[in-house]
């Protein structure tokens, strides 16, 4: 596996001495876990022993890839790796294409799925299934989304574990999955997971995703140049610039948070750009996408939002162990979509038009008033 230099801890140690903007960060997590058993030891895939703790933690953490031998060509990427190269040059392509064209894939069902715009931020696609995905992307969307659900299903059989729930398929939080975990063909087979890919335009120095916090279980986000950072509770780490071999990075959304009774904090992130890099050729750790950083005008990221299945009734007794203790907030008899509907109720859209996100930003606030401030729904 890649090693870094340095530690997390003294990387995370410099970013906190750093004084931050007021109301530029998200609030610390008010769920109270201090007077809980420690958590099992249960090792995370594609996870350094030095970043195991940073999920638990802060609700994100770094995923290594093992990199081929430079002096040995026989050796393969890593499957994971290949397929998000593979997609990023897939939708390099579709990016480029006229908008009419991509028009034709004009979001719907909100921003949940389809292709948006707005104009001086970013534009995304949001894939739910092969059915409205455009040609160009098929394949590569298809492989990716298999690869990285089966990861993402393998990592919270370890998060299970270590709230001492069971691992096994169809139980623990690995229940919560099911078709979830593959690319569904048909618009009968869609299911709450999508795979959302963004283009952030321009070099210019600014916040391009304010911060927020993801919605679903897990998210897995890749970016083919610097851009994502994420919120250790003082500050903000500049996580894809300054870490040594970073591959990827998990967050933890809000219905993990919920469903581990707050044992797994949802990860606070926003993405930024830190104006035009200087140029340099591609390497597998530093530049995923596998394209020359001197001639691009944008990032792209690709982030996998593991929700869970909304059909799977919670119930809260099944999941409370001596480790998660009684649930905070409990719930009986309720089903993971309409436990999604009353997260994404009480936070506003960070991938909608600037009005719009401000009226929903208003809502918010003043349905919530004296609370911490709220965040969005969506990755950056």
């Amino acid at each position: 596996m890649a090693a870094s230099t340095t530690t997390l801890s003294k990387f995370i140690a410099h970013f906190r001495s750093r004084k931050q903007k007021p109301n530029s960060q998200p609030q610390p997590q008010t769920t109270p876990i201090d007077n809980h058993p420690p958590l099992n030891p249960s090792p995370l895939p594609l996870v350094l022993p030095e970043h195991q703790h940073l999920l638990s933690h802060h609700g994100w953490t770094i995923i290594t890839i093992p990199q081929p031998n430079a002096t040995d060509s026989s050796f393969p990427p890593h499957p994971l790796q290949a397929a998000y190269q593979d997609l990023f040059l897939a939708v390099q392509s579709f990016f480029d294409s006229p908008d009419e064209e991509k028009a034709k894939w004009k979001h719907r069902l909100g921003t949940e799925e389809g292709w948006s715009k707005i104009p001086g931020e970013k534009e995304f696609i949001t894939l739910r299934t092969l059915a409205y995905t455009p040609d160009v992307l098929k394949a590569p969307a298809k492989r990716y989304w298999k690869l990285m659900g089966a990861h993402l299903d393998s990592t919270l059989g370890r998060i299970s574990i270590s709230l001492n729930l069971s691992a096994e398929e169809d139980s623990g939080l690995r229940k919560f999955v099911g078709p979830c975990a593959q690319m569904g063909e048909n618009e009968e087979d869609k299911t709450a997971t999508m795979l959302r890919i963004f283009r952030y335009e321009g070099w210019e120095t600014k916040v391009v995703a304010e911060p927020h916090s993801d919605l679903g279980l897990l998210s897995a986000v890749v970016g083919d140049v610097p851009g994502l950072e994420v919120w250790d509770g003082n500050s903000w780490i500049d996580i894809e610039r300054g870490y040594i071999g970073h591959q990827a990075t998990y967050t933890v959304g809000r219905q993990l948070e919920r469903l581990s009774n707050g044992r797994y904090p949802a990860g606070g992130h926003r993405v930024v750009s830190y104006g035009a890099p200087e140029p340099r050729s591609c390497t597998p750790s530093g530049n995923p996408g596998g394209v020359s950083t001197s001639v691009k005008r944008y990032r792209h990221s690709i982030v996998f939002v593991l929700r869970a299945h909304e059909p799977v009734v919670v119930e809260c007794k099944q999941l409370e162990t001596q480790i998660t203790g009684k649930w905070v907030e409990p719930a009986t008899g309720v089903t993971a979509g309409k436990m999604y509907e009353e997260i994404r109720n009480k936070h506003f859209n960070i991938n909608i038009g600037h009005e719009e996100r401000e009226k929903q930003r208003r809502n918010v606030r003043g349905g919530k008033a004296g609370d911490r401030e709220s965040k969005s729904q969506a990755a950056g």
